[in-house]
């Protein structure tokens, strides 16, 4: 089944991702997305043909990519902090709020986009709930990805992902 991802940033812009539904929960929707053509993500190269399993919890402050080359092996665990997901219909849309973790395979684990967090929050594009939501999700996922990870990973096992 199809469904289009919605990401929500700040200024009110819109990206969407035509995905395929690859299992849908009453606390989860995990979605699949293939790259067409190469790119750089977080420092990591993102060859064509790779996938993207994107995992999307209503009550989370965080959603969570798996990406994976075209032969399987794992590029990076990417969790992106965000508000607001929702899971209805043909759509899963969230907004995002800027900080990024990365995971290696290696389980090394680094924060991109801090200096966008500042910079928004000083020029007050972030209010200061969304700051807070940020910090505290920032330390969960430093602390927490190892589980977080190994919980995905578990829910996809078994599935045609």
């Amino acid at each position: 089944m199809r469904i289009t991802e919605v990401k929500r940033h700040l200024d009110g812009r819109e990206e969407r991702f035509a995905c395929d539904l690859v299992l849908r929960r009453p606390h989860v929707a995990v979605l699949r997305h293939v790259s067409e053509r190469a790119r750089y993500a977080s420092g990591f190269r993102i060859p064509a043909g790779s996938r993207t399993l994107g995992f999307f919890w209503p009550r989370r402050p965080y959603v969570l990519y798996r990406i994976e080359a075209p032969s399987g092996a794992l590029i990076v665990h990417r969790f992106d902090v965000v508000e607001d997901v929702r899971i209805a219909g043909g759509e899963v849309s969230y907004r995002d709020l800027l900080l990024d973790v990365c995971v290696d395979p290696a389980g090394r684990a680094a924060v991109d986009d801090e200096d966008e967090v500042a910079d928004s929050a000083r020029r007050g594009a972030l209010s200061r709930a969304q700051a807070e939501r940020i910090d505290a999700t920032r330390a969960l996922l430093l602390r927490r990805h190892g589980a977080i990870v190994r919980e995905a990973v578990r829910l996809i096992r078994g599935v045609d992902a």
